[in-house]
């Protein structure tokens, strides 16, 4: 967090209700997707946002933005089999520029999206774009608002959403979608505007944070052993797969190098379940799991940090490294880089609570952690 950033209360503020419409394709990110013949969809938006009135020095380093929740519900039309999934989320954004008719405008969602129909291979359902009847929901858009008068805003924008399910369930191969979108925005009070204020001077922080983390993946057997062929796997079993834990601990410093950002290094030591087992195909071919060391291996790994901070919110990027990390079989070993993008939450001045997903060749959803972290210390550079 930026701790020059005042607290968190707003004198005030501007209730708002958004309702939009979507209407796109989602992209043919696997064989399935791609061999349909329409892609089609659309979404239906219901938000309930506050807008901020920029007293705050955030307010005026983010767009004077609003933050609050919604939900949005998916029709797939011809392709209706997939499901009708909806999403609960959380939603972020603001303005890029803004005068007193019109604005320009960023905006960012994230949440859990219910409702998709998974694959399942016992009742003939080949769809590997989703393996589970739950996924993550995560969308970002720009648009265009025109104010109609001094309660409503008429807005037109793009729109990209991502749905994936963090690797709870193989088959995960994940869904985007991108449409244009089309918004009425109703302003409960008087919509507010702000004065032209100059950015105020502030100062730089340090912080020293420990955080304890875990997760679950579901891992299946991939490929054949050696002596077998492709018909000799049995598919119900390899997709039925094995769940493993996967926990750690870690402490990272970070050094403010802006209002919204900081730079940081860190260090951690991981329990990796999957990396300590094994899946083979036996002497009949049925697919079996063991322990792959004598002794469970516990994996040290480093990364660099950067957080943007957003109040008592912040998003984190940490690219990371694991050290004397062993490489026994390819199909499995996952690289030694891995990527991890997360959020966080302060709560008071000390307590952290966060989620994060850990992934790999940057596509590829390694984990989702739940994370729970102190604040050792907080002090100006």
């Amino acid at each position: 967090m930026a701790f020059s950033q005042e607290a968190d209360t707003i004198p005030k503020s501007n209730l708002r209700g958004t309702v939009s419409l979507q209407m796109g394709k989602f992209l043919g990110t696997n064989d399935y997707l791609k061999a349909l013949e329409h892609r089609n969809f659309i979404g239906a938006t219901a938000e309930l946002t506050v807008q901020t009135d920029g007293s705050k020095e955030w307010h005026k380093r983010f767009g004077r933005p609003y933050y609050g929740g919604g939900i949005i519900a998916f029709d797939f039309l011809k392709n209706s089999e997939m499901g009708r999934p909806f999403a609960v989320y959380g939603t972020f954004g603001g303005a890029f520029k803004e005068t007193l008719t019109h604005s320009w405008n960023y905006e960012t969602s994230a949440g859990f999206a219910f409702g998709w129909k998974p694959y399942d291979l016992e009742k003939g359902y080949l769809n590997q774009t989703i393996g589970s009847s739950v996924s993550i929901y995560i969308n970002f858009g720009a648009n265009y608002k025109y104010y109609l008068g001094k309660h409503l805003d008429l807005g037109l924008g793009l729109n990209f959403n991502h749905f994936s399910n963090g690797a709870l369930k193989h088959p995960n191969k994940g869904m985007n979608t991108f449409s244009p979108k089309l918004s009425l925005t109703y302003h409960f009070d008087e919509r507010l505007i702000h004065a032209k204020d100059s950015l105020s001077s502030f100062n730089k922080y340090s912080t020293w944070d420990v955080n304890v983390f875990g997760g679950v993946r579901h891992a299946i057997f991939i490929g054949k052993d050696k002596g077998f062929e492709d018909f000799d796997v049995d598919m119900v079993k390899k997709f039925q797969g094995e769940h493993y834990q996967n926990w750690g601990v870690e402490t990272v410093y970070h050094r403010q190098v802006t209002y919204k950002s900081s730079l940081g290094f860190g260090v951690g030591l991981l329990y990796d379940e999957d990396y300590n087992n094994r899946f083979y195909q036996d002497e009949n071919g049925v697919i079996q799991t063991e322990k792959r060391f004598k002794r469970d291996n516990l994996l040290l790994n480093i990364f660099p940090s950067y957080r943007l901070s957003i109040s008592k919110f912040a998003v984190q990027i940490q690219p990371g490294f694991y050290l004397f990390k062993k490489e026994i079989d390819r199909r499995y070993d996952k690289t030694i880089f891995y990527q991890r993008v997360g959020f966080q939450y302060t709560i008071g001045k000390n307590v952290l609570v966060g989620i994060a997903l850990r992934s790999y060749k940057f596509h590829k959803a390694d984990y989702i952690e739940w994370r729970l972290g102190y604040r050792i210390f907080t002090k100006k550079n």
